[in-house]
């Protein structure tokens, strides 16, 4: 068993790199915290310079400070084999089949965060309210304000599932990103150098790939389906795109900024896997039942953090 759980640790120490790859664009990962439940603070707004008068004291401006709660939530995951399964194991994959289960933990934060995607709630308790009181995709805010100042919010009805209409949809919301006006300053979040189609990703389900891929390397877009006009493919090589099998709809996909700093997620990593296992040097149950169980578990916490650096396409 300590050769099981020796193996354990160098899958994990391999596979969790690639999930953290895939991971990067849409989570802030924050650092283990020993608190069942953490405030995290941070500065929604970034104050703008203004008009100083001759002789006139100065004018000074604060920071808008934020504060999200998140909470650990416990994820648990019981795997049970038979002795005897593993003495007729013909292929000798048993062994293999309950380590790669474990790795299930580095795919967890991704089942999590397309859970807010899809709209429902599954292994999470439930889907938590953006700091402004909205859900992750709204037009508005709590208040039934425009989100971040921009009529339709982070939501943009898309121009239906074609080349063209991919073309157009990702001009429609680099033009959104912009709009977004940081509610302290007053002033625009984002300038065009920060949202150029090249800092632009989108997001897709499975059913669309070939769409993408003549979106982004065709030469030529026929923009009128009813006519044999083409155009050049302005934005051939510019944005990128990936595919999740999470997504749920076959229609709806979404754009996100790469940025330095803001993400549409926070994360609270957990600690390390913690597992045990019972066999028959330690478990009545296996003695008795000539069944092994690996017990493992975990607790980490996701929430929404700014919603302004992604866009759903609705189609």
């Amino acid at each position: 068993m300590a050769g099981v759980l020796a193996e354990l640790k160098e899958t994990w120490r391999q596979t969790i790199p690639k999930f953290e790859k895939d991971q990067e664009l849409l989570v802030h990962k924050l650092p283990y915290c020993g608190l069942r439940d953490a405030p995290y603070a941070w500065k929604e707004s970034l104050p703008f310079p203004s008009y100083w008068p001759y002789g006139m004291p100065r004018q000074v401006k604060s920071f808008r400070d934020r504060v999200i709660y998140l909470g650990y939530v416990p994820y648990q995951l019981a795997i049970a084999w038979n002795k005897f399964d593993e003495e007729d194991d013909q292929l000798g994959d048993l062994k293999t089949h309950v380590q790669a289960s474990v790795q299930r933990y580095g795919q967890l934060p991704t089942v999590l965060i397309y859970e807010y995607f899809n709209g429902t709630a599954v292994e999470l308790p439930q889907l938590y309210q953006a700091y402004d009181g909205a859900g992750l995709f709204s037009a508005t805010d709590g208040d039934g304000n425009a989100r971040l100042g921009a009529s339709g919010g982070n939501i943009i009805t898309g121009t239906g599932v074609t080349a063209s209409g991919v073309l157009h949809d990702i001009a429609v919301a680099q033009q959104r990103f912009m709009q977004f006006i940081d509610p302290n300053a007053g002033k625009p979040i984002f300038d065009e150098d920060m949202v150029t189609y090249n800092n632009l990703e989108a997001i897709i389900p499975i059913t669309m790939n070939e769409i993408f891929q003549k979106a982004t390397n065709a030469e030529y877009i026929r923009v009128d389906p009813g006519s044999i006009t083409s155009e050049t493919n302005y934005l051939k090589g510019t944005f990128k795109y990936r595919i999740s099998p999470f997504l749920t709809d076959t229609s709806d996909w979404y754009i996100v900024v790469r940025h330095p700093y803001y993400r549409p997620f926070l994360y609270r990593t957990p600690k390390d896997v913690e597992t045990v296992i019972a066999d028959i040097n330690n478990s009545d149950h296996a003695r008795e039942t000539n069944e092994n169980i690996i017990y493992t578990h975990i607790r980490n916490a996701i929430g929404v953090w700014f919603p302004g650096v992604i866009i759903k396409v609705n189609n």
